[in-house]
């Protein structure tokens, strides 16, 4: 089957999603579910902030809200040129009807889509016959509301990026009521404010909707507290049914989801098991079904194991990183007063810092043939745009020092290097439970410390690990990001701090501004490529981040688990199409 991921699951991650989650240990309150009966039971490094997709920032947030909450478009990945492509309910039932059988329709709330001849609107025609799982139906005022909760600034979304180009935002405050119609309940358009490309009108303009009659008299500054937040509304193939805190999210199969039905398994349990050693136990003995990320050296075992593992890989989307703040986090965060920091500042620093970073010993180390070492943060697999002319910084440490030197940074009576009576020492943060980069920290404080740098680990749950690097308040850290396929990645790069909620790193270069407004400028995606090429070089020179490596992700599946379909989309794209094998044997 040519199934194609609903834009519920990948609006969400625009220029860059945040992979840096970890819940504490839990045990218990699994409602005496196991992967032995109709549930499906998939092991979670850590919980879900919020399972609203205004706010959601978690991975776990997303593959649960997903869930739960309709999409505009579906899309489909080109793995010849890496460019994403947007369906609408008509197009797919044209692909999917057959005059021998008709097969389900797509789960696409747009029949129909038309960009304006100036590219200045586009126009939606939605399904009359989709109903939130209250019955209200859902509706182009869904979406106007919705846009307006990812536009406010007291709600602060992670996706506000999104609304860049409609009417008013060049001005500084969107007028919504210009920027988007509903001049019925089945058409929405969105106008703009200047040309927009149709691609990025499609992905800019295909977030989820939220349903107004639940949430219109909940205030702004009250939106992320709201009890609302517990007890989601939506019109997805699974409906919430428990959560409890840093254990587990349990979904039900929704009766009344025809977008495009209800899921074939019965329940769908989010186990949250931070240990990655407990996970692959778990999944040994057949107590959880899915778990992701699994290490190489473990193939072997899992495979051989009496629950019966598969091993299924997909790639490149995700990579790791080491960030760090390129401003004084500590006196914007006082009074929004921007220099550069103390130590990473210095664009020639952070050069020598990725030099210092022996990132080829971290793949042998840990992932092998399953990751590349990274050299900006547009993927390999983005064939179309990805520069192979910028090649990764060796391994290099006397260059390194060279360039440490050359910026005033000499070693003290300690050997640790200092510059006008600072040393250079500071922790690396990172998130609770992920294995793999409990390694790569490990050797980066190794390499650093051999150039004489003094590199302390942290370790924080996720959560607070993400809700610092919000606040600025972390000046290195390790994490990683899974980008966009419609590359769009001002979220991460721009220079108006107040607007790119995720460049933690405080990163501003103009000529970056305008590359991405150029790219996005073209009518023709094709035709943005000069732009990125440019683009990756700048980035490449800079090093805001130490790009580390991309990753080939590896997720072990129970082979009781029948029509899973990965690809770069999603481990989950299809996940209301799988089913149990009734012969599977499982292990109770």
């Amino acid at each position: 089957m040519n199934r194609k991921i609903s834009m519920k699951g990948i609006a969400v991650i625009s220029a860059m999603v945040v992979i840096m989650f970890a819940g504490c240990s839990g045990k218990g309150g699994n409602d005496g579910v196991t992967a032995g009966d109709s549930t499906l039971v998939i092991a979670m490094l850590g919980d879900a902030n919020y399972l609203n997709p205004v706010i959601g920032a978690s991975v776990t947030s997303r593959n649960v809200y997903g869930l739960l909450y309709p999409g505009l478009l579906e899309s489909e990945f080109d793995t010849t040129s890496g460019l994403l492509n947007f369906v609408a309910l008509e197009k797919k039932l044209r692909e999917t009807f057959t005059d021998a059988m008709p097969k389900k329709p797509g789960g696409a709330l747009a029949k129909t889509w038309k960009m304006s001849e100036d590219h200045r609107s586009i126009t939606y025609t939605l399904r009359s016959d989709a109903r939130w799982n209250d019955g209200t139906p859902i509706t182009s005022h869904d979406f106007k509301f919705a846009y307006t909760l990812y536009g406010n600034p007291l709600i602060a979304s992670p996706r506000q990026q999104f609304l860049a180009e409609l009417a008013g935002a060049d001005k500084g405050e969107i007028d919504f009521d210009k920027a988007i119609e509903t001049p019925d309940d089945t058409t929405l358009v969105f106008n703009f404010y200047k040309q927009v490309p149709e691609q990025l009108a499609l992905f800019h303009t295909s977030l989820t909707p939220m349903p107004k009659h639940k949430w219109k008299d909940v205030p702004p500054r009250e939106f992320r507290h709201s009890p609302l937040n517990q007890k989601p509304l939506g019109a997805g193939p699974y409906v919430l049914r428990d959560w409890q805190k840093q254990q587990q999210i349990v979904l039900a199969s929704n009766p009344m989801c025809n977008l495009p039905k209800p899921g074939n398994i019965p329940r769908v349990m989010f186990r949250i098991v931070p240990d990655y050693t407990v996970r692959l136990a778990q999944l040994q003995t057949g107590a959880v079904d899915v778990v992701e990320n699994i290490k190489p050296e473990d193939f072997e075992g899992l495979e051989n194991a009496k629950a019966g593992v598969e091993i299924k890989s997909v790639g490149l989307r995700v990579y790791d990183y080491v960030g760090w703040s390129n401003i004084d986090q500590e006196a914007y965060r006082r009074d929004g007063t921007i220099k550069p920091h103390p130590l990473f500042g210095s664009a020639k620093v952070r050069r020598a810092l990725t030099l210092a970073i022996d990132r080829q010993s971290i793949l042998d180390g840990y992932l092998g043939e399953y990751g590349v070492v990274a050299s900006t943060d547009i993927s390999p697999s983005l064939k179309w745009a990805y520069n192979d002319a910028v090649l990764p910084y060796p391994y290099d440490p006397a260059e390194a020092v060279r360039l440490l030197e050359e910026e005033g940074w000499k070693p003290g009576p300690d050997g640790i290097r200092e510059k006008d009576g600072k040393k250079f020492g500071f922790v690396l943060f990172t998130n609770a439970g992920n294995a793999r980069r409990n390694f790569a920290s490990v050797i980066i404080q190794q390499n650093l410390r051999e150039i004489g740098i003094d590199c302390q680990l942290d370790v924080q749950e996720s959560n607070v690990f993400f809700e610092n690097l919000r606040l600025r308040k972390i000046d290195a850290w390790m994490a990683g990001w899974s980008i966009g396929l419609e590359i769009d990645p001002l979220d991460g790069w721009g220079s108006d701090l107040e607007k790119s909620r995720f460049n933690f790193t405080g990163y501003q270069n103009p000529r970056i501004d305008a590359l991405c407004e150029l790219a996005k400028a073209e009518l023709n995606s094709l035709d943005a490529r000069p732009y990125w090429l440019e683009y990756q070089e700048i980035l490449h020179r800079d090093q805001p981040t130490t790009f580390l490596y991309w990753i080939k992700e590896t997720q072990g599946f129970s082979r009781r688990i029948e029509g899973e379909e990965l690809n770069i989309l999603s481990t989950f794209y299809n996940i209301d199409d799988w089913t149990f094998s009734p012969s599977a044997s499982v292990a109770e």
